[in-house]
């Protein structure tokens, strides 16, 4: 009989609910399917339809700012975070949250893909030729007027990259929070910027221009002032790189991928 509880005490420690590590874990697609439905309803219109940020942060990554574990991003959602803008969401059951959270973390997770070149070759062309740390941090390098990529490779999967590369004004549109990088053209008496809005009232309108240099402007004092819309300062690589160079600079940038 010994041998017989042993066994049976065995099996039960060894099922998927008693070796679960969290409890999101234990969720099914039909949860997560709900959690995405939830999420649409109490989340998106702060967060982005798809995550990826707008007036709220970006989820769409596997490091969050204010999280630590699961059980901590299932409270976050419940009680929210004080003296941010994320309110606590009343509404949902214990049940209908853990659905929500189980639904953002898969918004930090890729499908593994394929990477169409060499990441190592893609780092010297990216270093070297695309001249990218001109715009763009990775782990602290470079100087941040475009999005940082030091995790890039968790968000973004290989076509998004490569149209990134190719059409940048199209792919930049694509994201929630591409608002973030709206050009504007002004024109003051003794000056003229193009950059990317940083900052904009009623009366003035602060700009980083592509040498990361900022700029602020009364609106009284503007000659002209033109935001543009489905533009990116960021270069179209696709004429300027050959094939295999844009492969191996994509499958660099699918190689940065966040430790955790």
């Amino acid at each position: 009989m010994k041998n017989g509880r042993l066994v049976a005490l065995v099996l039960i420690l060894s099922s998927p609910a008693a070796m679960a590590q969290s409890p999101l874990d234990l969720l099914t697609a039909g949860d997560l399917a709900d959690g995405e439905r939830l999420f649409r309803i109490h989340c998106a219109r702060c967060h982005g339809i798809d995550g990826a940020g707008g007036e709220g942060s970006n989820l769409a990554r596997p490091a969050l700012q204010y999280v630590n574990d699961d059980e901590q991003l299932i409270a976050i959602i419940d009680d929210g975070i004080p003296g941010t803008g994320m309110p606590a969401i009343w509404s949902l059951d214990d049940t209908q949250t853990t659905r929500v959270a189980g639904y953002v973390r898969t918004l930090g997770r890729l499908e593994a893909e394929e990477m169409p070149g060499d990441p190592g070759r893609g780092r010297r062309v990216y270093q070297d030729i695309g001249g990218c740390p001109a715009c763009h941090i990775i782990a602290g390098h470079g100087i941040g007027i475009g999005p940082e990529l030091t995790t890039v490779g968790d968000q973004r999967g290989l076509d998004y990259l490569r149209s990134s590369l190719v059409a940048p004004a199209e792919a930049q549109s694509q994201t929630a929070g591409y608002k973030d990088y709206l050009t504007v053209r002004v024109r003051t008496l003794e000056d003229r910027v193009e950059g990317l809005r940083i900052n904009e009232d009623a009366f003035s309108i602060q700009v980083r221009d592509v040498a990361g240099s900022v700029h602020s402007f009364r609106k009284d004092d503007l000659i002209e002032f033109e935001k543009v819309f489905a533009h990116s300062l960021m270069p179209e690589y696709g004429a300027s790189l050959s094939g295999q160079d844009l492969d191996d600079v994509v499958s660099y940038l699918m190689s940065l991928r966040s430790e955790r």
